[in-house]
């Protein structure tokens, strides 16, 4: 009798289900009170956008997460001719930042939203992250998990064929980091989400093509034969 000790593994790729628009949203000045002001009035505009785009139902979900006000104190140093200092001073500016993220059904609501929020002055668009949606992906996550399993029974069956023996019994099943003895790892499965940055470039839509879905899965298992 012979222990086969192999490894498992699937990857399955679906298409992206949902796209969230991460961004962010800021001014610096003198002025403290205009510049929270123009913060307020950005983001104000931009979370009724985001309202209205998940009343339409083109859009999921959509969070106003945070916002900082920050003081600033850049220090100056004048200099003489010959290049030594002359005299130190400081300046106290203020600086704001504030963030939005709304999660689309719709991708292309999505890359209207995009464009039009790009040429919005003092917001950044910081990313675009694609995922599947909440309610399939416990089932993508099965399906790989199931295909991970039949990969380490096929891989058994291939070495104890090899070595002339019967069928193999299987005796036990790791996740990644739960085997005794091996290091730690990581979640059983990976979702790798797609992502994307852009820049306005004097144009107000955006073709989007999201890269599809990784979802993977890995196993352990130990066989006798």
């Amino acid at each position: 009798m012979a222990t086969l000790s192999v490894s498992g593994s699937a990857t399955h790729r679906h298409r992206a289900e949902r796209g969230v628009v991460h961004l962010s949203m800021g001014f610096e000045g003198d002025d403290r009170e205009k510049v929270v002001r123009d913060t307020i009035a950005v983001h104000s505009r931009l979370s009724e956008q985001a309202t209205a785009w998940r009343r339409q139902e083109a859009a999921t979900w959509w969070s106003a997460r945070s916002v900082t006000v920050a003081v600033v104190t850049e220090r100056e140093t004048d200099r003489g001719e010959g290049g030594e200092a002359t005299r130190a001073s400081s300046t106290v500016r203020f600086r704001t930042r504030a963030a939005v993220d709304v999660r689309f059904s719709d991708f292309e609501a999505l890359a209207s939203w995009v464009g039009d929020v790009a040429l919005e002055p003092g917001v950044d668009i910081e990313w675009v992250e694609w995922s599947l949606s909440h309610a399939r992906r416990p089932e993508v996550e099965k399906a790989v998990r199931v295909a991970a399993i039949a990969d380490a029974v096929t891989r058994a069956g291939d070495y104890a064929e090899a070595l002339g023996l019967g069928r193999p019994t299987l005796q036990s099943v790791f996740e990644p980091g739960l085997r005794p003895g091996a290091p730690g790892g990581g979640s059983p499965f990976g979702l790798a989400r797609a992502a994307a940055t852009f820049s306005s470039g004097g144009s107000t839509t955006f073709d989007l093509h999201p890269d599809d879905i990784e979802v993977s899965a890995e196993v352990s298992a130990d066989f006798v034969a």
